[in-house]
């Protein structure tokens, strides 16, 4: 199983560019369509369009990336404590949350310091919020949720060991409650709290995922066994649940003008999130073209990740001061290229530190 979850983290971090790739290709749909007709920015006029709808539906199909990155993660907590009567030692949660932090920090900074250069300061408690929750570039959320989640296993794994169904059910309910607060705009009650609870870099919305992944990490035979009985069921209900993702976040932007989609931000995508990581795991004996490669993007994917979306941006306004009319071909080029440069680059950068005479800094920097 070990093998299947790195090529399940190497198809979520292509998960991640290929998501943030199809967002560039939307701000060059609706925020810089001044460059390349004569209108103002923003402009809606190609909400609809086939192009709209594609970058809509692999945005709206790659939100399972971040809750299997917490599912794996919650898998690799299980395996260091199998077998042990504590929880987990702390000394475990220390390295990992240092392994995580050391390289978000320096990237943060440097995010920061890129921000200031191109005229975007902060007051000096804005710049400590943005560090602790994550807000230095958009990804970075991610990691302080992730340690949220390696400050609670200890507590969290013994829970799994001896009253599974409890935790499964508390956590599930907690994020279903999370995710159930943002409904409220629907009939029109301010819920004190509600907007803090909403906030994506806080463990509310996600709570299901990382417990999960534990619960499942610490008994991998039983659920092979049960995944082998109902892997055809789960297609279908992936299959169901990916429509709704698509339909439920758009219906509600349309309906409200609330922003929902491209986030795990309703209860059909978390469903659906679960539902994809089940099924990925359950249709095993499936090869994966190029799975060597997908392996190893898996074992590289942090270091993708902090990386891949400043490389986006520097060359998505490259584009947009250089050559304009290109971003009137969203789907062709822009998200391709993207897409490209965020693999890419980040991978050469890797490996050009890794043999470099400074290879011994590769760990403080991409983990």
């Amino acid at each position: 199983m070990i093998r299947r979850l790195f090529l399940l983290m190497g198809l979520a971090i292509l998960a991640v560019v290929w998501s943030h790739a199809a967002g560039w290709g939307q701000i060059a749909m609706f925020l810089w369509t001044d460059r390349y007709r004569p209108v103002a920015a923003p402009n809606f006029d190609q909400l609809g369009t086939p192009s709209y709808y594609v970058l809509l539906v692999i945005r709206q199909l790659t939100v399972w990336a971040v809750p299997a990155f917490l599912f794996i993660s919650g898998c690799f907590v299980a395996y260091a404590a199998r077998g042990s009567r504590s929880a987990l030692s702390w000394k475990t949660v220390r390295v990992r949350i240092t392994n995580l932090l050391v390289p978000y920090a320096i990237w943060s900074v440097m995010c920061l310091i890129g921000n200031a250069l191109d005229g975007i300061t902060y007051t000096p408690l804005e710049y400590l919020e943005r560090l602790v929750s994550g807000k230095a570039d958009g990804p970075y959320f991610y990691v302080p949720l992730l340690c949220q989640f390696y400050l609670l296993a200890p507590l969290v794994v013994p829970m799994a060991k001896t009253r599974r169904w409890l935790l499964l059910l508390g956590a599930g309910l907690l994020q279903i409650g999370a995710l159930g607060l943002r409904y409220r705009v629907f009939f029109g009650v301010d819920i004190p709290g509600a907007r803090v609870v909403a906030q994506g870099w806080l463990l509310f919305m996600w709570a299901f995922f990382f417990p999960f992944g534990i619960v499942c990490g610490l008994r991998a035979k039983q659920l092979k066994h049960w995944l082998t009985q109902y892997k055809w069921s789960l297609l279908v209900v992936t299959i169901v649940l990916g429509l709704l993702a698509i339909l439920e976040p758009e219906v509600i932007y349309r309906t409200t003008g609330k922003e929902w989609r491209f986030v795990p931000g309703t209860i059909s995508t978390s469903l659906y999130s679960v539902a994809f990581i089940l099924c990925f795991l359950a249709f095993d004996k499936v090869s994966i073209p190029f799975s060597g490669t997908v392996h190893q993007l898996g074992r590289r994917s942090y270091g993708i990740y902090l990386l891949h979306m400043r490389v986006m941006a520097f060359v998505a306004r490259v584009i947009r001061q250089v050559a304009p009319r290109m971003l009137a071909h969203q789907v062709l080029v822009i998200m391709p290229m993207a897409l490209a440069v965020g693999l890419t680059v980040p991978l050469f950068f890797m490996a050009f530190v890794s043999r470099s005479p400074v290879r011994k800094s590769y760990r403080y920097l991409f983990g």
